[in-house]
């Protein structure tokens, strides 16, 4: 089992038994138990080996406890018919103890867009409240911004301990605005993460009359169209007729043309050389590590940010991939 900080730090304060039944998850907590193949594994270890690393509690007013870590070992040992779990007790105050449940638990395999960006917000505000950062500015509705007014500094603090960058921690924050049945359509991959990010600039009505139509006209929206159909909500409206027309309206040849010059890995020339065929061949290699309906353009742009920090060094080549190169 790979422990986070955090449980490496507070799993060798003495920890006690504590009866299961006085234990009560942490209100608002964004991370999802869910019976996948990993808690399957944990409950797997957990029945042959016992818990080894202590789960964090907070002792509430009325005497009973708060998950501050292992909300999953307790699911586990619950799923065994366990009484108590072992547990390390901590005195914290409510922003610590938000600080300590999202560090904790930020490093799992599988988190869910939805997951991450309510987590990133949790602690965005607690982070304001302790006076870490000076208070987050609101987000506005109709501003041209990226992402938003979020602190530079704090949303590169917060992407620290998950490996992602400030400008990603703001585009998860994003995703708060999102309705939550188009939010969901990102976590199943049904739309993907960059459109999301536009469309959470469109208001609760607009987004819903969004979802109506989706709803009668199952369709994949790249960011492209998620783009056009931000641009179109401040500019001019968003009618069911508008996002028809966006979603379903055929684009002339002459822009297809321009497309294929902006995505060149993506839509590659053709050439006499011959090489436009291997240049395809490895388009379509590309696209199996993508799932179906994600859109030209947000492959280009995810391959575009990998390529970058390669490019900067954040990411390195093993040897014997370099050697091929």
């Amino acid at each position: 089992m790979i422990l986070t900080p955090f449980e490496e730090m507070l799993g060798q304060d003495e920890s006690t038994e504590i009866e299961l039944f006085r234990i009560d998850a942490f209100p608002g907590h964004p991370f999802q138990v869910r019976l996948d193949e990993d808690m399957e594994k944990l409950i797997e270890s957990i029945g042959q080996s016992g818990v080894i690393v202590p789960v964090i509690l907070r002792k509430k007013q009325d005497g009973r406890y708060e998950t501050i870590a292992g909300h999953r070992r307790c699911a586990a040992c619950r799923q065994l018919g366990m009484d108590r779990v072992p547990a390390v007790i901590r005195e914290m105050s409510e922003e610590e103890a938000v600080l300590c449940m999202i560090d904790s638990n930020i490093q799992r395999t599988c988190i869910l867009p939805s997951e991450k960006a309510k987590a990133y917000r949790m602690k965005m505000e607690a982070l304001s409240r302790q006076g870490n950062r000076k208070e987050a500015d609101a987000f506005p509705t109709t501003s041209r911004q990226p992402v938003g007014k979020w602190k530079k500094e704090t949303a590169e603090q917060i992407g620290t301990d998950a490996g992602d960058s400030g400008r990603q921690v703001q585009r998860y924050l994003r995703l708060n605005y999102l309705l939550p049945e188009l939010l969901k359509l990102v976590d199943e991959k049904k739309l993907a993460f960059l459109s999301g990010v536009e469309l959470s600039w469109l208001s609760a009505e607009q987004q819903e009359e969004l979802f109506r139509y989706l709803q009668e006209n199952p369709h994949g929206i790249s960011r492209k169209q998620a783009g056009q159909l931000r641009q179109s909500a401040e500019t001019e409206g968003l009618s069911p007729e508008r996002i028809e027309q966006i979603l379903s309206g055929t684009r002339p040849k002459k822009q297809k043309r321009l497309d294929k010059k902006e995505n060149p890995a993506v839509y590659p020339e053709k050439s006499d050389s011959g090489r436009s065929t291997g240049f395809r061949k490895l388009a379509d290699e590309i696209r199996t590590y993508f799932p179906k309906g994600c859109s030209d353009e947000d492959i280009w742009e995810i391959l575009r940010q990998l390529l970058e920090k390669w490019k900067s060094g954040e990411v390195e080549l093993s040897q014997e991939t370099a050697g091929r190169t």
